[in-house]
C-alpha cells in the first residue's frame, strides 16, 4: 500500500520527510493541506480517530499503521528503509545530531510566530508583546555557535559516511531554512556550506532541486507567520 504523509502545504516540519520519501523512490502520496479553515476542519477529523491516539501533523499512514510526531516518523522511515545506523555509537550520534538540529528548528519558530496573535477563534492576548527583531537577534547568536559547531563534524560527505542516514534528511532541511532566515550565521563555514550542496546532488532528490515546482519555492513557515520564508 502507498504511504501516504498528511502535513500541511508548507515546508515546515514536513520536508525531510518528503525529501526521504523522494530519496527513496517509493510511491508515496503528499496530503498536503493548504493552510485554510477547511483544511483545518479537515485534519482534525483525521487527528481524533482512535488509532492516531496523538494526533498531530504531520502524520504517516503506512498500510494499518498510523504514525504521529515527525522525529518518530523519519526514525521509523530510517528503519524501514535501511537508513538509520547499526552501529550503537553511531546511532547516539544521529539522535544527539537529530535533537541539535530540532532545537534549532523550534528557536526559528518561536521567533517567527506571534504567540499572541488571535487565530481565527482563538482570541490573541491583549498584554502580550511580540519582539521579533530581538528574538532574531537572539537566534543569530546561538544559530552561528551551533552553525560552527556542525561546521566541525560535518567532514564526510554526510554525516556517517558515503551515504545519507534519516538524520541527513532533517539536518539539510532544518539548516537550509534557518539558512534563507539568518544567511550571517552561515558565513566561512565552508564544511556546512559544501554539506548542504552535496545533498542537492543526490540521486532523486536533484530532479527535485532542479524542478519548476522547487524553483517556485514554497513557504517555510505558515503564511500568517512573521517570517514566513516565501513572501
Amino acid at each position: 500500500m502507498t504511504i501516504k504523509l498528511t502535513y500541511w502545504s508548507i515546508r515546515g516540519l514536513g520536508e525531510p520527510i518528503r525529501h526521504l520519501l523522494r530519496y527513496q523512490n517509493e510511491e508515496w502520496e503528499d496530503n498536503a493541506l493548504p493552510p485554510t479553515r477547511e483544511s483545518y476542519r479537515e485534519y482534525v477529523l483525521q487527528r481524533d480517530q482512535d488509532d492516531l491516539p496523538f494526533g498531530n501533523l504531520p502524520f504517516l499512514q503506512d498500510g494499518d499503521k498510523k504514525i504521529s510526531q515527525s522525529i518518530t516518523i523519519m526514525r521509523y522511515l530510517g528503519r524501514k528503509f535501511g537508513l538509520s545506523p547499526d552501529d550503537p555509537e553511531e546511532l547516539v550520534l544521529c539522535e544527539i545530531v537529530e535533537q541539535e538540529i530540532y532545537d534549532l528548528r523550534n528557536r526559528l519558530t518561536a521567533a517567527c510566530y506571534d504567540p499572541y496573535k488571535g487565530m481565527g477563534p482563538f482570541p490573541g492576548s491583549e498584554v502580550g508583546v511580540f519582539d521579533h527583531e530581538y528574538l532574531r537577534g537572539s537566534f543569530l547568536r546561538r544559530a552561528t555557535e551551533r552553525v560552527a559547531k556542525f561546521d566541525k563534524i560535518l567532514t564526510k560527505t554526510f554525516l556517517l559516511g558515503d551515504s545519507p542516514v534519516y538524520v541527513d534528511f532533517l539536518l539539510f532541511e532544518y539548516l537550509d531554512q534557518i539558512r534563507d532566515f539568518l544567511p550571517e550565521a552561515f558565513e566561512g563555514f565552508t564544511n556546512v556550506q559544501g554539506y548542504l550542496g552535496r545533498f542537492k546532488e543526490l540521486p532523486n532528490l536533484k530532479t527535485w532541486f532542479e524542478s519548476e515546482e522547487y524553483k517556485r519555492g514554497n513557504y517555510i513557515n505558515a503564511p500568517h507567520a512573521v517570517w514566513n520564508g516565501k513572501d
